[in-house]
């Protein structure tokens, strides 16, 4: 599950309280931060996140700096003051769980897509997630999920490739459960079948087609 804090409407109140709202049953709570910053990313993890997802990581000296605001010392250089995230561990001690922090660096540019294989090989990155709404805009494209465009699975392929080669993985973005299927296919270990506004906005079309059809038939 993943709560997005860059273009989502969580301010740092109703992160924590999301983030206390999703049971056990959640394995991994990731949250994207905003920005690749030391202070949110640290609230992030302090409120119980599993792990971090980061945008606009266009550099390996970027990914350096985001894998060191997760970890705390000598790996990174987070500040120890877990609070709620310390439940999330129950009785192992945090520091030893927060070992296993997730650390997803956003591919999105062309800059980042040129140097790829430099940022997901950064120790401490667990692996790359693809936007692809950003990265077609630099490639010259307009924005949208789902591509199609040879260029842009390409880019793909790329990604995957780059990741796979250092032991990692990479993520995407994806709008359908038929393209995440099909992402699934060209290597990516994490993909999405759309966001929650979504989900609810085709469920509410789809009650409200039943009942006009029921209507219609009475």
């Amino acid at each position: 599950m993943t709560l997005d804090a860059q273009h989502g409407l969580f301010d740092e109140r109703a992160l924590f309280a999301s983030l206390q709202a999703l049971s056990d049953a959640v394995p991994k709570r990731l949250v994207r931060v905003a920005c690749n910053d030391a202070a949110l990313i640290g609230k992030a993890l302090d409120a119980g996140a599993d792990g971090v997802i980061a945008p606009m990581i266009n550099t390996p000296e970027d990914a350096r700096r985001l894998a060191e605001a997760c970890f705390y010392l000598p790996a990174g250089a987070r500040s120890f003051g877990p609070s709620l995230a310390a439940l999330r561990a129950g009785g192992r001690p945090y520091e030893e769980a927060a070992r296993e922090i997730e650390v997803l660096a956003m591919i999105e540019t062309r800059a980042a897509l040129a140097c790829v294989a430099e940022i997901v090989a950064v120790p401490g990155i667990s692996g790359v997630f693809v936007g692809p709404n950003d990265l077609a805009l630099s490639l010259g494209y307009k924005a949208g999920s789902d591509r199609e465009e040879p260029a842009l699975l390409e880019a793909f392929g790329k990604i995957v490739a780059a990741a796979r080669d250092v032991g990692k993985y990479a993520g995407i973005y994806c709008a359908s459960a038929a393209y995440a299927a099909r992402m699934v296919g060209l290597g990516f270990f994490m993909v999405t079948a759309g966001g929650d506004a979504g989900v609810l906005g085709a469920g509410a079309k789809a009650i409200c087609s039943d009942v006009r059809g029921a209507l219609s038939e009475g």
